[in-house]
């Protein structure tokens, strides 16, 4: 690890580069901006002041992009452990990344073999249509309320305009049940 211009290694390196890291992000304190403080790894170690006035600094690892560590200023190995942890994480989250890929490749290609498949239920989606279409013309569920317009009757006797809408064939008063379409 590198922290400012120097280079930890050996026995005691990751505890004297901790501690070296907490001095640099405190010394800077007050500083919003992010710096770059050290690197690990091929990351850059970037921290940046708190926006409490006796908060801890935050602490970044980047490399394309920029994600949290925390900074334990009572531990140095535990900021040092902070850094492994979220390196690890990367690891994992591109081995989940590349899992969802994988499905997501296999369903598409599902997806595209089932594009050109004609509808399984084509014929029978057309004959509720047309049964729908039947019964909406028997109801009058076609016409707007602005359309029908009955003339007064007595109780019992029908009006000329329910008689134009009966289909052929139904004789008045008679009860003719309509079987509900059979749910698929």
């Amino acid at each position: 690890m590198m922290v400012g211009s120097r280079v930890y290694t050996g026995k005691g390196a990751r505890e004297d580069a901790g501690n070296a890291l907490a001095a640099v992000a405190l010394s800077r304190r007050d500083d919003r901006t992010l710096r770059v403080r050290g690197s690990f790894r091929g990351f850059e170690i970037l921290s940046r002041g708190s926006d409490l006035k006796e908060g801890e600094p935050d602490l970044f690892i980047r490399g394309r992009e920029a994600y949290k560590a925390n900074l334990n200023l009572e531990n140095p190995l535990g900021t040092i452990s902070s850094i492994e942890h979220t390196l690890r994480a990367l690891d994992r989250r591109a081995e989940d990344e590349q899992h969802e890929i994988e499905r997501q490749e296999k369903a598409l290609a599902d997806y595209r073999a089932q594009l050109d498949r004609p509808f399984e239920h084509e014929t029978r989606l057309r004959d509720m249509l047309s049964r729908q279409t039947l019964l909406n013309s028997c109801l009058d569920l076609d016409k707007h309320e602005a359309q029908v317009v009955d003339e007064p009757r007595e109780p019992g006797e029908e009006t000329a305009s329910a008689v134009a809408r009966r289909p052929s064939g139904i004789a008045a008063g008679v009860a003719h049940p309509v079987k509900p379409p059979a749910v698929v």
